[in-house]
């Protein structure tokens, strides 16, 4: 078990912005005690009292940012604002000190003190095809999903932020370990997992995506089967401003296979809410959309559409000089997937 303690990244963060200290002459010392063990007055009683944990120098093959693999308890000093502590105890108490020591002259001082109660990253259990649901606001942004593959086939993880944000995603286990980046919806495909092993999914969220995500939403699958269409990753919908009219707007996508395809339109009432608005979709609960938040929508079926060249819509009916939200999801087989938001604005007159 491991835990990254951002009380040292910000604490250190925030002293160097309010202060004079000069942290390319500076390096830092955390000491750390659990139990009702008090927190050393000044570093030089602190490394009379605690052991001193050796770190790898600036330039060294370790990780970029520092981590001790051994236990928690002792003094730990390092260059770098970052470090991992392994091996901590589920339900434990560990008190922290941080000390900014200055190269030039050696002087030490204490800035910052803290005490966290450990708790350990929930689990919970996958299964191969279920949902698993964990509200992210309620683990501080950390969730581990065990997994046990019930074959030798390749696998699919579909990883949904709940309220739309980016999210980590992290697979590991025996022979394994796979990272990515899931902005709004990913699917994480890995080759034939062990059957009987335990594999482990991490998804993490910072506190700043933590305003967004509300919850992650995750189903394993084996083999390649088709549960959600294709929409590309890196490829949003646009709009072709040439054709743009006072009522009219055009816009095109990349196909996403033979599916559904439906544009919810959304009349954006102020240019603070066009200014507010993120191109990032919330995918969970697609179907239940409350239609009165939007002005109309169009549906159409695709069967077979080209995949070398965008899939075109026009929506008509619309205000002169108005600001629009669209919203365009693909469906198949009952599972919808949100292409990112555009936002779209009519010709102001309507004359040639």
């Amino acid at each position: 078990m491991n835990i990254f303690f951002g009380l040292f990244d910000i604490v250190v963060l925030q002293t160097l912005e309010n202060s004079n200290i000069d942290p390319h002459l500076s390096h830092y010392c955390l000491a750390v005690t659990s139990g009702s063990q008090l927190h050393p007055l000044t570093l030089c009683a602190a490394q009379n009292v605690l052991r001193v944990h050796p770190h790898p120098t600036k330039g060294s093959s370790s990780s970029k940012d520092q981590q001790h693999r051994g236990i928690p308890e002792g003094l730990h000093c390092v260059r770098q604002t970052k470090l991992t502590l392994h091996r901590m105890k589920y339900d434990t108490t560990y008190n922290f000190t941080l000390y900014v020591v200055n190269m030039r002259n050696n002087v030490s001082n204490r800035i910052a003190t803290d005490t966290i109660k450990f708790r350990k990253t929930p689990e919970l259990r996958l299964r191969t095809g279920h949902y698993t649901t964990a509200n992210l606001r309620k683990t501080d942004g950390f969730i581990n999903f065990h997994y046990r593959p019930p074959g030798n086939t390749s696998s699919t993880f579909h990883i949904l932020p709940c309220g739309g944000g980016i999210v980590r995603a992290k697979l590991s286990g025996s022979g394994i370990l796979r990272e990515k980046e899931v902005v709004g919806y990913a699917s994480l495909r890995v080759p034939p997992l062990t059957s009987g092993k335990t594999y482990t999914l991490r998804i993490s969220a910072t506190p700043q995506e933590l305003v967004r995500v509300s919850a992650i939403k995750v189903l394993a699958t084996q083999e390649s089967s088709a549960i959600y269409p294709q929409i590309p990753s890196k490829s949003a919908p646009r709009e072709y401003k040439s054709l743009r009219t006072c009522h009219e707007v055009t816009v095109g996508i990349e196909s996403a296979g033979s599916a559904k395809y439906c544009i919810l339109v959304r009349e954006l009432k102020s240019s603070s809410s066009l200014a507010s608005m993120t191109t990032i979709p919330d995918q969970c609960g697609l179907h239940r959309r409350r239609r009165s938040e939007y002005t109309f929508e169009i549906c159409e079926e695709k069967r077979s559409p080209p995949k070398d060249r965008a899939l075109p819509f026009t929506l008509k009916r619309l205000q002169p000089g108005k600001a629009y939200l669209l919203q365009i999801t693909a469906q198949l087989k009952g599972q919808s997937l949100s292409y990112p938001l555009l936002t779209v604005r009519t010709r102001r007159s309507c004359l040639p």
